[in-house]
């Protein structure tokens, strides 16, 4: 499980989210003082009345910021609306109001006693009840109740995010790990590579050298295709080398490139190395890597590097090679006659022929392979600019 999915998997919904229970707490008391206002107006209340609900709604807005001086000013509208009117609305913007501090953080035992003691004492006055009179023990409590449901709020809150970290942290150690499992497989890839391929490579080498000393006088194209071979394993030996940099995960070899990607400015050099070893290339290619993107230039030379390299190993000596731009697209076909071992080969055959199609869709074209019993045709249609042929 990736962290997004984990994180869409915990995302609560917003009525257990303590800024959701916040802001209904606002809109609650917003409400009260707005119909508590109404109320006044209808039943003509004194001065005194007015003036205690503008109070409460002024230490509304005030606690939104600072807490405890809004917490007292909705008190004090709560104390002087209890000597001139009904204190029942601003008590309960005052409960509202502790339920919302302590969601926000702040002490619940103390906002909670100060109100409850604010609150008793209001209601002994307003109604010269006694010290047991219940509707004063009622708002005691309900200002404990408050400040205890959003100080529990604000802990359960605070022990589900510590869980979330947790389980993140945990998905983020199994992430490492896998990577780091990975890369310990790629870099022991890299070693048996290496030695395969260094050692491979080196008996190639001593063997050409001595077919070149035991060459007798005047073999000169021999001693050319001994030439072009040379020129072809240290080839192999630079390509390998990139490969075994990025198998390393090298991240300064890797940067350190200076050398460009292959693309179609080098294929007539790729050409000349094929006609070296043997293949009587025909080319005709078109002036078009000023038009391409950068993954379509490598694309089609690694192509054309293919399809000549099949064409050399199942062809008969001759291939035809084009390679031109219409429409939007690079179309890239390369033509040879199968040789004797070519003709039993079947369309489709050989990994040769799965990495053209690969880098071809890789760039967004396509690969048709083609011919009959005496031909052999591979073609590659691709986007100049990488679009996908639909």
């Amino acid at each position: 499980m990736s962290l997004l999915e984990f994180e869409n998997l915990i995302r609560r919904p917003w009525f257990r989210q303590v800024e959701a229970l916040d802001r209904i707490a606002l809109v609650v008391s917003i409400l009260a003082v707005c119909t508590e206002a109404f109320r006044m107006v209808a039943e003509s209340a004194p001065l005194g009345g007015y003036v205690a609900i503008a109070v409460t709604a002024l230490g509304v807005a005030i606690s939104r910021r600072y807490t405890w001086a809004g917490l007292t000013v909705v008190l004090a509208g709560s104390v002087i609306d209890a000597i001139f009117w009904d204190p029942l609305v601003p008590w309960t913007v005052a409960v509202f109001t502790v339920f919302s501090l302590t969601l926000r953080g702040t002490s619940g035992l103390g906002t909670g006693l100060a109100a409850g003691f604010v609150a008793y004492a209001a209601s002994v006055y307003a109604d010269s009840a006694g010290l047991l009179d219940s509707a004063a023990v009622a708002g005691f409590a309900s200002a404990i109740a408050a400040a205890a449901a959003g100080n529990a709020l604000r802990n359960r809150e605070r022990y589900w995010k510590a869980l979330e970290e947790r389980a993140l942290d945990a998905i983020a150690t199994r992430e490492s790990e896998t990577n780091r499992r990975v890369a310990e497989e790629r870099l022991r890839i890299a070693r048996d590579l290496h030695d395969m391929v260094g050692h491979e490579v080196a008996v190639v080498s001593m063997n050409l050298g001595v077919a070149e000393v035991n060459l007798p006088p005047g073999s000169q194209r021999s001693r050319q295709a001994l030439d072009a071979a040379r020129v072809g394993v240290a080839a192999v030996l630079n390509e390998t080398q990139s490969i075994l940099n990025i198998l390393r995960g090298d991240s300064s070899a890797i940067e350190d490139q200076t050398q460009p990607v292959p693309g179609v400015d080098q294929i007539s050099g790729l050409i000349d190395s094929y006609r070296r070893i043997g293949l009587n290339v025909s080319a005709e290619i078109d002036t078009v890597a000023d038009k391409l993107d950068p993954t379509v230039d490598a694309a089609t030379y690694r192509i054309v590097q293919e399809a000549l390299t099949n064409a050399h190993r199942h062809g008969d000596s001759d291939a035809d090679l084009t390679i031109r731009s219409a429409g939007g697209f690079i179309v890239i076909e390369v033509t040879n006659r199968r040789g004797s071992a070519g003709s039993r080969n079947r369309l489709g055959e050989g990994y040769g022929l799965v990495g053209m199609r690969e880098r071809a869709t890789s760039a967004g074209g396509v690969l048709d392979i083609g011919g009959d019993e005496t031909m052999f045709t591979v073609k590659a249609t691709i986007p100049t600019q990488g679009r996908s042929i639909r």
